[in-house]
């Protein structure tokens, strides 16, 4: 199965699974709203409380609901109609930028709502994200499944980089409580396309008579015990807790470490997202995911090792230089692994699997944050990034020996798919 594909043939996909355009360009929109009502937060979170640990804790329980409530989601997801859960979800999340913007300009939002309104959408997503993965493979043809994978990450990565830059217009010309105005704008446009989406009659799968218990437990044995997928999600794990957090302690590093404002913020996050979405256009360019297990390895060594440069230097400019190359480590190590999980894995076991993948990129970056706040407490911000990225290093060293393997399994399981 072809795991990549030219810009052209991106194209050329997209129009001939508009069902997949359609969702791709509705989660472009409401990911654009989402990311720059996430920079607001991180920067009332910062001007509120001047502290690295509560924006480690914003951080954590952001993520945090997706490790207790996506091996539920997952189950869920392969049981039922995977549109409808997603249509509920992001009704759901539509409530989270309409309290905020209703209760900032009202003067009424402090620290502990910003922490509530977190948990609540934490946990919205940890079925929203799920279900979104599981439904890509229903929008697409067969032989584009493996496909899909990058030109979303791409769509993901434009809001990356879009979303931060309408937070620094935003922050520049008006008040960053706006950004949560349109945070519920880009929801609603999202809420109105997924009513014209028709996916394949597979977006039921029919269960054997086990119990919700019985699957979520079948789904992490299958998904940790796959020979191709297995090793990869372990690395994933580690990277997450150690590297990925950093991103929600830019705000810190705007002020603290670089003595500038919020325009600044929007910079370093919309640095790392053009990182990620170059990253995304390389996974594009690849003609088959054979291979791809390695190349998705050393991205997330990368990382750490860009890390390690970031804290280093002292300079604002060239500290955006190394944000970049991280941005397209951390695309190219996440996607990579996605697109090795969704063509790898069984369909009956997808929307469990794919829990799984979502535990650890979301669940990983909410322990981490945590981690990585009350350190910095103590230590400054610059030391326990610097240790992530360290600790990422060596994640790539245990796997090297195991990769031959890894890429054997992947080409069987791309061979004979029932049996993998």
């Amino acid at each position: 199965m072809s795991g990549g594909l030219s810009l052209s043939a991106a194209t050329t996909m997209l129009s001939e699974n508009r069902q997949y355009g359609y969702y791709v360009g509705g989660n472009f929109l409401s990911h654009v709203g989402d990311w720059a009502q996430k920079l607001a937060i991180g920067w009332l979170t910062w001007q509120l409380t001047r502290s690295p640990a509560w924006l480690g804790i914003i951080l954590f329980w952001d993520l945090a609901p997706t490790l207790l409530i996506s091996p539920i989601g997952g189950a869920v997801v392969d049981r039922m109609d995977r549109l409808k859960v997603v249509r509920v979800t992001v009704a759901l999340s539509t409530l989270q930028p309409l309290v905020l913007a209703v209760l900032y300009f009202t003067d009424l939002l402090n620290i502990w709502v910003l922490l509530g309104a977190t948990i609540y959408l934490g946990a919205i997503n940890a079925f929203g994200h799920t279900a979104r993965l599981a439904m890509v493979p229903l929008l697409v043809a067969e032989k584009d499944i493996a496909r899909a994978a990058p030109v979303s990450s791409i769509s993901f990565n434009l809001a990356r980089f879009a979303g931060p830059a309408l937070f620094g217009v935003i922050a520049t010309l008006a008040d960053p409580g706006w950004a949560m105005v349109v945070n519920l704008f880009t929801f609603a446009l999202f809420m109105v396309l997924l009513v014209f989406l028709k996916p394949r009659f597979e977006a039921i799968n029919k269960r054997s008579g086990k119990s919700l218990a019985t699957d979520i437990v079948d789904g992490f044995k299958y998904a940790l015990s796959h020979a191709a997928v297995g090793p990869l999600l372990t690395v994933l794990l580690v990277s997450s807790v150690g590297t990925r957090a950093f991103i929600d302690l830019l705000p810190g590093f705007a002020e603290a470490v670089f003595g500038r404002g919020p325009e600044a913020l929007s910079m370093m996050t919309s640095v790392v997202a053009l990182g990620a979405l170059t990253g995304a256009i390389y996974l594009t360019l690849r003609t088959s995911i054979v291979g791809l297990a390695n190349v998705s390895m050393f991205a997330s060594m990368w990382v750490g090792l860009m890390l390690i440069a970031f804290t280093s230097i002292q300079s604002f400019w060239l500290a955006l230089v190394a944000l970049y190359f991280v941005g397209t480590g951390l695309s190219i190590s996440a996607v990579g692994v996605l697109s090795i999980v969704q063509s790898c894995v069984r369909g009956e076991m997808r929307g469990r699997a794919l829990s799984i993948y979502g535990i650890i990129f979301r669940g990983g970056p909410a322990l981490g944050g945590l981690i990585m706040g009350w350190i910095a407490e103590v230590t400054g911000l610059r030391l326990p990034v610097a240790g992530g990225g360290v600790i990422c290093i060596l994640a790539w060293l245990w796997v090297l020996s195991r990769l031959p393997e890894v890429n054997r399994n992947i080409e069987e399981s791309l061979e004979n798919p029932n049996k993998s």
